[in-house]
């Protein structure tokens, strides 16, 4: 069987982790796979690097709303009529890509197809692949699946969204997400949510059982004693994942835990990361707070830290770094948004928080620094909770059940 994945997506992140598992811990060895995504598509290098099996890759640069409003940007003049013109230009922008992405989708004549989708509505040219396929393939009907929460429909969009979204529905077998929080995100969306039984959830699934012994030595790059306690955060720099939250808490931590430093890294701008320094020296901790740039030996670092740290204040769909951690042992401490609740649960590998519980977040993380048998009770409980949860194996073999 030949499978294809379809993605767009402008981040590095767990989509490209989520890519690449799929695909090496595929149940099937004789199936076949075939990528297409935009051209632009930063994580794609990360996904060829990770790859244990043959995978085509078509990349694309269909215009889109996305692309045009880039091109806008600067422009108060051009960037007022495409806002006023929305209701009707993003909707033909989606039209003309599935017409061009039906090419592309019956040129690599692929017996199935999964959009790998960031979130709900998520990319256009997402939406349109899984149509394109309904109208054009001739083939059994597509699985969307998504990975952040479903957002609802802007009032002046709505009657457009409405129609798109039966559209979407009538040619797709079936809705997957993440976790059971984002599967019922989704009923902001009335016209897939009708026919409950499509929309699903399969937990994201990791193997670490090939991974290479560290060759980063993160406190003797950062000119670090071997002993100083590590907290980590892995994650885009976007203001909901928290960063303000968790420097307030390394804060209050640092009164009792004064040697601990804190390391943040993941994509973003260099505006995103000048903000979040400027926090730590708003805060005046910044000689004891980190902030990087992307990594990619983020999971050598990971395997370092004594804490992984998840400070999320909204649209939080599952936590893969959770997971991450878990596997690797390391005691996880998060905020108690969307999806991160079904991954950490309390006294079962890490502790959960209110969004807004600065206080209570800082005493847990005091704790585990401090008392080194709670840590590696909780560091052995989460990674036992990995192997019945979240492992690759569980994870491809259901999405292979729903594809074939």
């Amino acid at each position: 069987m030949k499978i294809m994945l379809y993605t767009e997506t402008y981040n590095r992140g767990g989509i490209d982790t989520f890519i690449a598992t799929l695909m090496n811990h595929w149940p099937e060895a004789g199936d076949e796979f075939v990528l297409v995504c935009n051209e632009d598509y930063p994580g794609l290098e990360v996904i060829r690097q990770r790859l244990e099996r043959p995978c085509k890759v078509v990349t694309h640069r269909i215009p889109t709303y996305a692309r045009w409003a880039e091109k806008t940007r600067g422009n108060k003049l051009m960037d007022t009529f495409r806002v006023c013109s929305s209701p009707l230009s993003r909707y033909l922008f989606i039209a003309s890509a599935t017409r061009m992405l039906g090419k592309i989708l019956l040129g690599e004549n692929c017996d199935r197809l999964m959009v790998v989708n960031g979130g709900f509505p998520g990319a256009d040219t997402c939406r349109a692949a899984g149509i394109a396929w309904g109208l054009y393939s001739g083939k059994p009907k597509s699985i969307h699946n998504f990975h952040n929460l479903g957002t609802a429909a802007s009032r002046c969009a709505r009657l457009q969204e409405d129609r798109l979204d039966s559209l979407l529905a009538r040619h797709s077998k079936a809705f997957v997400t993440v976790s059971r929080a984002a599967a019922e995100s989704l009923s902001v969306r009335p016209k897939i949510y009708a026919d409950r039984a499509k929309v699903r959830f399969v937990y994201n699934g990791l193997d670490f059982s090939h991974e290479p012994p560290p060759a980063t030595d993160i406190r003797a790059e950062l000119s670090l004693a071997p002993d100083t306690p590590l907290c980590l955060m892995l994650g885009t720099y976007e203001p909901r994942k928290g960063h303000r939250f968790l420097l307030q808490v390394f804060q209050k931590t640092l009164r009792r835990v004064p040697q601990a430093r804190f390391v943040i890294c993941g994509h973003g701008s260099a505006e995103e990361i000048a903000a979040v320094q400027g926090m730590a020296q708003e805060f005046n901790i910044g000689a004891n707070v980190h902030v990087l740039d992307f990594r990619s030996d983020a999971m050598q670092i990971l395997r370092q830290a004594d804490l992984l740290l998840v400070g999320s204040q909204e649209f939080e769909s599952f936590g893969l770094t959770c997971v991450e951690a878990m596997a690797n042992r390391v005691p996880v401490l998060a905020t108690r948004v969307g999806g991160l609740p079904e991954v950490v649960q309390d006294g079962d590998g890490g502790f959960t928080f209110a969004k807004d519980d600065v206080d209570g977040y800082a005493e847990q993380m005091v704790r585990l620094l401090l008392d080194r048998e709670l840590h590696a009770e909780q560091g052995r409980k989460g990674y036992e909770r990995y192997r019945r949860l979240f492992t690759a194996q569980r994870m491809t073999e259901e999405y292979a059940k729903l594809i074939r």
